[in-house]
C-alpha cells in the first residue's frame, strides 16, 4: 500500500489551546481513516527546553522553539517549520511527502523555496482560511503584505483546499492563483443531540460561578478582535429587553488592552450585570454543556471562510443568531436567524427570547440536519485523503478546478 506523509504547518499544535486551526487539526487526525495516511504536527513551543519530536498513537508531533515577538512570532515559526520539514523529509528519506500549509503568511518564502520543494518531490497544499488581508486588527502595511503574500502561497502551492464556496470564488479571481486546481471542502461538525445527566462538577462549578442557568443566557464564543463585531453584539443585547444573561467567552485579557478599554468605554457593558465576561475556555466538554445549554448562540464573525466555531454551535446549540455575511449565509442557510446591525440584533434577541419549545426544536433539528449533510467529518476526512493520494501520483498536474 502507496504511504503518504502529511506535514501540517500553520497550526499552534495538536495540543495547543482552542482556536480556528487547532480544531481544524483535532478534526483532521482524530477522525483520520486510511492507516496509509501518516501526520506530523508542528506544535509552537516558548521555552527550548519543550523542543523535540513525540511519537504517539501514530501522529508525530514536531516541537519548535519561537520566543515571542508579537505579531512576527507565528510568521517566525512558519518559517522555523517549513525549513525542518524540508531537511527532515531529505534527512530521513521520507516518501510521498506532502506540506499542508494552513493559512498563507510566509507565501513569499514558500514561492522562493518552490523550487528546491519541487526537486524533492514535495507537494504543497494549502488551505488560505479566508480573506486575512481584511482583519481589521492588521495594520494598512501588514494588511498588503497579507494580501501579496496569498498571491504567492497560492502560486506556490500544487492545489487550493477552500473550506467555503465563497473563498473559492474570491481565490478563481486572484491572478496567482486561477491556474492552481482549488477544491472545495469544508470543515466538519460533530452534531450533539444530548448530554450525560446528571452534569460533572467541573460544569455545575462553572454555572454556578457565573451565576447563569440552563436556558438562561445566550452565549458569544470567538477571538476578542474588531472583526467579530464585538462592540455591535453587545450594544444590540443591552438594548435587548431580555431577562437572559450574555456570557461572552473570549480572550479579552490577552488581547490589545487598547481595544479591550474601548469596548468598555464605547459599550458601558460593565453596567449591564447581564454582560459575564467568563474569559477563555479550553475544556472541550464543558464547552459542548455551554453550547447546549444556551438559549441562543450569537456569532458576529464578519470575515473569513467557514469558522469551526460556527459548525460547533450549529452542532450543538439550537437557536443561532449570525451576523449578515455571506460566509455565514452560507454555513447557516435557513437553520439560523440573522442581523446587520445592533438594532436588528436586538429585535431577533427578543425574538427568540419569545420562541416556544416547538420553534426551538425546530430551529435545532433543521441546524444539525444542515451539519450532517454538509459539513460532516466522515465526508470531509475522506476529501483529504483522496487528495493526499491524488497529488502525490506521478504526472500530476494542478492546472484544474473541482
Amino acid at each position: 500500500m502507496k504511504k503518504i506523509n502529511v506535514f501540517v504547518l500553520g497550526s499552534k499544535g495538536y495540543t495547543a489551546n482552542y482556536g480556528g486551526w487547532e480544531t481544524f487539526v483535532h478534526g483532521l487526525i482524530d477522525n483520520r481513516k486510511d492507516p496509509g495516511v501518516s501526520y506530523y504536527v508542528f506544535e509552537i513551543v516558548h521555552s527550548k527546553s519543550e523542543e523535540g519530536i513525540v511519537k504517539a498513537d501514530g501522529l508525530t508531533r514536531i516541537r519548535i522553539f519561537v520566543k515571542k515577538r508579537g505579531s512576527s512570532t507565528m510568521m517566525i515559526y512558519d518559517a522555523k517549520c517549513t525549513a525542518y520539514a524540508l531537511n527532515y523529509i531529505k534527512e530521513n528519506g521520507i516518501s510521498n511527502p506532502v506540506l499542508l500549509y494552513l493559512g498563507m503568511r510566509i507565501g513569499p518564502l514558500v514561492w522562493l523555496k518552490k523550487p528546491g520543494i519541487k526537486k524533492q518531490g514535495i507537494r504543497v497544499i494549502e488551505n488560505p482560511d479566508g480573506m486575512e488581508w481584511k482583519r481589521t486588527k492588521w495594520n494598512v502595511l501588514a494588511q498588503m503584505y497579507l494580501y501579496i503574500s496569498a498571491h504567492f502561497m497560492s502560486g506556490a502551492a500544487d492545489c487550493l483546499i477552500c473550506d467555503s464556496e465563497k473563498i473559492r470564488d474570491i481565490y478563481d479571481r486572484m491572478p496567482g492563483a486561477k491556474k492552481v486546481r482549488k477544491e472545495y471542502i469544508p470543515y466538519g461538525a460533530c452534531p450533539v443531540e444530548e448530554l450525560p445527566e446528571p452534569v460533572p462538577d467541573r460544569v455545575r462549578l462553572f454555572f454556578d460561578k457565573w451565576k447563569i442557568r440552563k436556558d438562561g443566557y445566550y452565549l458569544v464564543l470567538g477571538r476578542y478582535t474588531p472583526v467579530n463585531n464585538y462592540e455591535m453584539m453587545f450594544r444590540g443585547f443591552m438594548a435587548s429587553s431580555s431577562a437572559r444573561d450574555l456570557l461572552v467567552i473570549t480572550n479579552y485579557s490577552e488581547e490589545k488592552p487598547s481595544f479591550h478599554k474601548h469596548i468598555k468605554e464605547s459599550t458601558q457593558y460593565g453596567k449591564d450585570a447581564r454582560v459575564k465576561m467568563a474569559g477563555t475556555v479550553y475544556d472541550s466538554e464543558l464547552l459542548k454543556y455551554i453550547r447546549k445549554y444556551a438559549h441562543g448562540y450569537i456569532h458576529g464573525h464578519k470575515v473569513g471562510g467557514t469558522n469551526p466555531g460556527l459548525l460547533e454551535a450549529m452542532s450543538v446549540t439550537d437557536v443561532n443568531i449570525l451576523f449578515d455575511s455571506r460566509f455565514n449565509r452560507e454555513v447557516g442557510g435557513d437553520a439560523a436567524m440573522y442581523f446587520a446591525d445592533a438594532e436588528e440584533l436586538s429585535g431577533r434577541i427578543e425574538e427568540a427570547d419569545g420562541f416556544l419549545k416547538e420553534t426551538i426544536h425546530e430551529y435545532g433539528t433543521k441546524a444539525r440536519e444542515h451539519m450532517l449533510k454538509n459539513y460532516s467529518w466522515d465526508d470531509t476526512i475522506k476529501k483529504y485523503e483522496r487528495l493526499f493520494y491524488e497529488v502525490t501520483q506521478d504526472g500530476y498536474k494542478c492546472n484544474q478546478r473541482t
